[in-house]
């Protein structure tokens, strides 16, 4: 996916954006990425969707 950088009017992929990666050292970056996923899970499992309907 392509974005627009509204403050430099650059063009950039996902890859350049922050965030998209974890440290393994950072504890609380893994904690939230662990959270997200479980809550993510339980919501999904909730309304009975399966993982590839999810996807």
């Amino acid at each position: 996916m392509v974005a627009i950088d509204g403050d430099a009017g650059l063009l950039r992929s996902e890859s350049d954006e922050p965030g998209r990666e974890v440290d393994p050292d950072d504890e609380w970056g893994v904690a939230v990425i662990e959270t997200v996923g479980r809550q993510l899970r339980l919501r999904r499992e909730v309304v009975g969707m399966t993982v590839p309907d999810f996807a």
